[in-house]
C-alpha cells in the first residue's frame, strides 16, 4: 500500500471518517497532487469513497454519516461563515417528523446550489444573518452543527411563508420533550420584516393550536383509560 493509503487508515481515517485530500497529503508527508492519486487508487479498490473533487470518506466507518460531509460542502463554498442541517432534515432527526427527507437540508448564510453525491444529495436554503443561528454539534463526533428542534421548526415556517413557499405543506409534527416554545417566539421576535414577522408568527400559532389539540385529546384519553374520567 502507498504512504498515503497508509497514513489514511492508521492516523487520518481512525480520527474522522470524512476528510479532504489536503489533511490526507499532510498525513502522509506527500503532494497533494500525489495524494489525489492514491486516493483515486484506494476508491477503485472500494476502500473509501469519493464524495466531491478533494473529499473522501469511509462511509463503511461505523461512525460515519452524510450528514458530516456538511462542513465540508459548505466550506468548499463561497459562505466560508458555514452552515448546519436544520429544516426537514432536523425535523426528522429530533423525531418531529417519520418520514426521512430524501435530501438533506442545509441553512446557509448564502445560496449555494445543491450538490449532488455518490451517497446523497444536499440542498443549502440562505436565510438572514441575523436569524443565522440556533444549532448545536451533533453526532458520535460531533461532526456537524444540528439546528435545536424550535430553530428547525422555526427554520422551515420562516422559509414557508417566503415568496417561493417552500414547505408550505408540513407533515404531522410530533412534539419533543426538548421543544422550548420561548426559543421558538425568541427567533419569531428576531425577524425584522413586520409582515414576515407577523406570517410566521400566524403559522406557529396554527401549529400551536394543533398540537394543544392533540395534547388534550390525548390526556383526555389516558384519564379515560386510567378511570379517572368515565366515558360518555
Amino acid at each position: 500500500m502507498t504512504k498515503t493509503g497508509l497514513a489514511v487508515l492508521r492516523e487520518v481515517i481512525p480520527q474522522s471518517p470524512v476528510f479532504t485530500t489536503r489533511q490526507a497529503a499532510s498525513a502522509a508527508g506527500v503532494t497533494a497532487s500525489a495524494a489525489t492519486r492514491d486516493l483515486g487508487r484506494m476508491a477503485e479498490q472500494g476502500l473509501i469513497t469519493r464524495i466531491v473533487p478533494g473529499l473522501w470518506a469511509d462511509t463503511k466507518h461505523p461512525d460515519f454519516t452524510p450528514y458530516a460531509l456538511v462542513p465540508h460542502l459548505v466550506r468548499g463554498g463561497r459562505d466560508a461563515g458555514g452552515g448546519y442541517v436544520s429544516l426537514l432534515s432536523a425535523l426528522s432527526l429530533h423525531g418531529m417528523i417519520e418520514q426521512i427527507p430524501r435530501v438533506i437540508h442545509v441553512v446557509a448564510r448564502a445560496q449555494r446550489h445543491a450538490v449532488s453525491t455518490p451517497i446523497g444529495d444536499f440542498a443549502f436554503h440562505q436565510i438572514d444573518e441575523t436569524l443565522f443561528g440556533g444549532f448545536v454539534p451533533f453526532g458520535t463526533l460531533k461532526a456537524f452543527n444540528l439546528a435545536t428542534p424550535a430553530k428547525a421548526l422555526f427554520d422551515t415556517l420562516y422559509l414557508s411563508v417566503r415568496r417561493a413557499r417552500r414547505f408550505s405543506h408540513l407533515p404531522e409534527l410530533t412534539i419533543p420533550g426538548t421543544f422550548r416554545v420561548p426559543e421558538m417566539e425568541r427567533w419569531i421576535r428576531t425577524i425584522e420584516h413586520p409582515p414576515l414577522r407577523a406570517a410566521v408568527s400566524d403559522r406557529w400559532m396554527a401549529v400551536r393550536s394543533t398540537w394543544d389539540r392533540v395534547l388534550t385529546h390525548s390526556r383526555m384519553a389516558h384519564d379515560r383509560s386510567s378511570g379517572r374520567i368515565a366515558p360518555r
